[in-house]
């Protein structure tokens, strides 16, 4: 048997999804966390939603991230779309932190800056 017809066939081309989760637990992705995201993935219009999210302009996205993190309880959110296309979200928890920083800032205005001896 020659050397030529013992080679190995050509390599597939580095596609696919088994290729994609080597390439994630490769890099120490959090399996729990991968699982997550393709059972949420699954969730009808998620998907949808999570590409729309990922193709808005950075400071968009940046916004819909502290609204996020400052609400804490995604179930006390409420959402409300008015008839000129103006999307309103809304969480106590977030009103709450948010007027707190507004009166630290407020008062911290107000004091006389310090002189330095």
């Amino acid at each position: 048997m020659s050397r030529s017809s013992s080679r190995r066939p050509p390599r597939r081309p580095k596609s696919g999804a088994a290729h994609v989760i080597r390439t994630l637990i490769a890099g120490r992705a959090n399996p729990a966390e991968l699982f997550e995201l393709h059972y949420l993935t699954r969730e009808p219009g998620m998907l949808f939603l999570l590409r729309a999210i990922a193709a808005m302009p950075e400071d968009t996205r940046a916004a819909i991230e502290a609204f996020v993190a400052l609400a804490r309880d995604p179930k006390a959110v409420a959402a409300q779309l008015d008839p000129r296309g103006i999307l309103t979200l809304a969480s106590p928890e977030a009103a709450r932190i948010l007027a707190v920083a507004q009166y630290l800032a407020q008062s911290d205005s107000e004091k006389p800056p310090r002189t330095v001896n």
